[in-house]
């Protein structure tokens, strides 16, 4: 099945891409201002997707424009000697509809074993082996986002680290696109260097 997937640049230009699983690149089917082309403006190779499936994804589209900027709520490391986020696994709070963890909040569903697992293979096997996902995912800085539906307030969630490092918060305002006034960050031992939940 294709994919269509958009970006925006200069704040209302829009590209729109097209990839299908089995060819090896990726097409960019339109470039404009607010312009998506009708279904009679596709390349007739992108036509391979039914006129109501493409009408479909540009209204999945149109409702997500102008929302890039929405808090999110995620899970992320922190690499000190780069001061920079990485392995983040973020999604918009406006996708939940309700509390999915303690205590009234909302985060991703997404651990960060798994993420690891998954970016520690893709590094191994389909790059040069470099990176960052060495070691135990446990061994390096982590933090969690959390939403609270209760006191309409974003809790970041990390270790001790965070003391060592506070220029991540920075950082972790920024990625997630938490209002400031509205994000406290707390310890919890959980996201210690070198603790796990288990």
């Amino acid at each position: 099945m294709p994919e269509y997937w958009e970006r925006r640049f200069n704040g209302s230009g829009i590209i729109v891409y097209y990839y299908e699983e089995d060819e090896d690149y990726v097409a960019v089917v339109s470039i404009g201002n607010e312009l998506l082309p009708s279904f009679e403006e596709l390349p007739s190779r992108l036509r391979k997707v039914s006129e109501d499936d493409y009408l479909s994804m540009l209204k999945q589209m149109e409702a997500n424009r102008g929302h890039g900027d929405d808090p999110k709520v995620g899970i992320f490391w922190y690499n000190p000697s780069w001061n920079e986020l990485f392995g983040i696994v973020s999604h918009p709070v406006r996708d939940y509809t309700r509390a999915n963890a303690s205590d009234g909040r909302i985060t991703c569903s997404e651990l960060h074993e798994d993420v690891w697992r998954k970016e520690y293979n893709r590094q191994k096997f389909h790059g040069d082996g470099s990176g960052p996902f060495i070691g135990p995912y446990e061994n390096k800085p982590r933090g969690r986002v959390f939403y609270s539906m209760d006191t309409d307030s974003y809790i970041v969630t990390a270790g001790h680290w965070l003391e060592e490092y506070p220029q991540a918060k920075e950082l972790i305002l920024e990625e997630f696109d938490l209002p400031r006034e509205k994000t406290v960050f707390q310890y919890a031992i959980h996201w210690d260097i070198g603790h796990t939940w288990r």
